[in-house]
This record gives C-alpha cells, sequence and structure tokens, in this order.
C-alpha cells in the first residue's frame, strides 16, 4: 500500500492489496456477491482530507455491503474485518471519536436506509421532501472498490440521475426567491440601517442559495455547509465563477460605502450568471434582473399541481 493520496487512495489500495485475497479466501460464497467501498460521512469520501482532517475520525477503513440473502453473515464478517483492519500499517489505522461514522459490514438496503432513509433511490414525492441534500450528496460520494453482484451500484445509478423534474425545478425557484429577497432587496436595506449582523446573515443566506442553484443546475447534489463552497468551486461553469464571487463577498472586510458599492456589484454579478444560465437552458424567459421574475417562471413550469400551487418562496424540504 502506497503512502501516497487521502484516505480514500490509501483505503482501496488496502482493500485490493490485504482485504479481497482474505475475503475471497474464507468467505468464496459471499466475496462472489459482496460490494465494497468507502462511501458516505467524513471528509475521506468527497476526497477533501488533509492533514487537518486527521485529528479524528480519518484513516483506511472500508465498507462491506452484502445482499440481503446474506444478512445471516453480518457478524461472521464483521469479525473478519476486524482482524483485516488490524493488518493496517501503523500511522494509517482509522481513529473513532464519540460521534464519528465507522464503516461496517451491512446490507446494501441498510447502508441506504441509514443515510436517506430508503433502502432504494426515492420513488414517490414524500420520500424525496424526507431526505436531506447533503444525505444524498453522501450517498453518491466516494468510490465503490467492487460490486460483482451489481446491487449497491443499482441504486447509486438511481441516485446519481438526481432529483425529478419537478422537485428540481421547485427546489430552483426556492434558490431565485431567497437570492431576490436577501442579496437583491435585503442587503441594501441593512447596510443603510447600519445592522451589521443582518448585513451578515443575508450575504451569508444570499451565498447559500446562489451556490444551492449552481448545484441544482449541474445536476448535483449540494453537500453540507463545511465542503459546499470547496465543491462548488469543483462545478463546470457558471459554478466555478459564482464560487469565485462568493469568495470575495465573503472576504469583504469593510463597512464604508466603498464596500457596500464593492458588494452590491458581486451580487449582480452571481445573479447575471446565474439568470443567464436560466435563459440559456430554456428555463426561465423572465424579464428583467429581479430574481424573483426567475423564481415564477420556474414554479410555472412544474408539472405536479402539489408542488406549482405552492408559493414560489416556499420550501417543502425545509424543517422547522
Amino acid at each position: 500500500m502506497s503512502a501516497e493520496g487521502g484516505a480514500l487512495a490509501l483505503s482501496r489500495a488496502f482493500f485490493e492489496e490485504t482485504a479481497l485475497p482474505m475475503l475471497e479466501k474464507e468467505f468464496p460464497e459471499a466475496a462472489k456477491r459482496a460490494a465494497a467501498g468507502l462511501v458516505g460521512n467524513g471528509s475521506e469520501c468527497f476526497g477533501y482530507d488533509d492533514e487537518i482532517s486527521r485529528d479524528h475520525d480519518w484513516g483506511v477503513d472500508f465498507f462491506l455491503w452484502v445482499p440481503e440473502e446474506d444478512r445471516g453473515l453480518i457478524p461472521a464478517l464483521s469479525e473478519w474485518k476486524r482482524r483485516v483492519l488490524a493488518l493496517v500499517p501503523e500511522g494509517y489505522a482509522r481513529s473513532l471519536s464519540q460521534y464519528g461514522a465507522e464503516p461496517g459490514v451491512m446490507t446494501v438496503g441498510d447502508f441506504y436506509k441509514s443515510l436517506i432513509g430508503c433502502p432504494r433511490a426515492p420513488e414517490r414525492l414524500g420520500e424525496w421532501l424526507a431526505v436531506p441534500e447533503e444525505n444524498l450528496a453522501m450517498a453518491v460520494n466516494g468510490e465503490v472498490f467492487r460490486d460483482p453482484a451489481g446491487e449497491f451500484s443499482a441504486v447509486r445509478r438511481e441516485l446519481e440521475r438526481h432529483y425529478p423534474d419537478d422537485i428540481l425545478l421547485k427546489r430552483m425557484s426556492v434558490c431565485c426567491m431567497e437570492m431576490a429577497q436577501t442579496g437583491q432587496y435585503n442587503y441594501r436595506r441593512c447596510a443603510l440601517r447600519g445592522d451589521v449582523p443582518a448585513l451578515r446573515e443575508v450575504t451569508a443566506r444570499f451565498s447559500r442559495a446562489a451556490a444551492h442553484l449552481s448545484f441544482l443546475l449541474a445536476r448535483r447534489y449540494m453537500p453540507y455547509y463545511k465542503w459546499a463552497f470547496r465543491a462548488l468551486a469543483e462545478l463546470p461553469a457558471p459554478g466555478f465563477e459564482v464560487a469565485a464571487l462568493l469568495t470575495e463577498i465573503a472576504s469583504e472586510p469593510g463597512l464604508d460605502e466603498a464596500a457596500f458599492s464593492r458588494q452590491t456589484e458581486r451580487i449582480e454579478a452571481v445573479c447575471d450568471l446565474l439568470g443567464a444560465e436560466l435563459r440559456r437552458r430554456g428555463l426561465s424567459g423572465a424579464e428583467g434582473d429581479f430574481f424573483v421574475g426567475h423564481g415564477e417562471a420556474l414554479r410555472a413550469r412544474i408539472s405536479l399541481a402539489a408542488l406549482r400551487d405552492l408559493p414560489a418562496q416556499y420550501d417543502p424540504f425545509r424543517r422547522g
């Protein structure tokens, strides 16, 4: 196992070089069906782990996903995995904190149920609405090292198809309305009042909505806040362009008139990029620069009345 690369690459190398031969020798029949990989919670599953990541929940590890018919083998395979991981070279063994997620041995259905509440990809509207988007991002990140039966990868491919069109349109409309309310409308009002906490909140909400819209346009799930903006910079245009502008917005230290002018220009530049993309794709024909028009245009395209009849700004995914 090479010492180069993050925990994901190290885990793949260890599995292929050490664990898989042992699995095939000790559990030859189960090995014909079991999938393995590193997917889910943790910076390493997004490929974002670094030296800072090594202080907790970091190191070589892998999941073993078995079909339902092999559920009875889970205790034995778990014990086998414990013995195998004892062979990980010193310095690369996975640490585990109190709240860390530990890759284990589980059925394919149980793994997906633990992340998205379903043993398969969501099918009904209620199932989609129940899943936090960050969990969908975790369900398709990382790598599948092997999947001879194809069961695990079949669910993963369905999830990678992203949201059904009506849900996608609804989520986009919410982003547009949030961008209009925060960056285009309330940023100026908060600045004029000198309300600094509200001003910071407005720019944060605008930035999150713009980032989310960029992910939706790319048909990618937005990771949770810690990694969302790093992942945004890796999206195709206009995603990485939006990321650069949002970085400038977040880095602005000033609160004077010149800073207000700079921030307003950046906010409008973000809106220009995303508005142009909505028009280019034929998703919105709204005139003018105010994003309320885009939000309403997107809502009007929704086929499902249960979503179309909701106010454009109402987010059925939001909890609380």
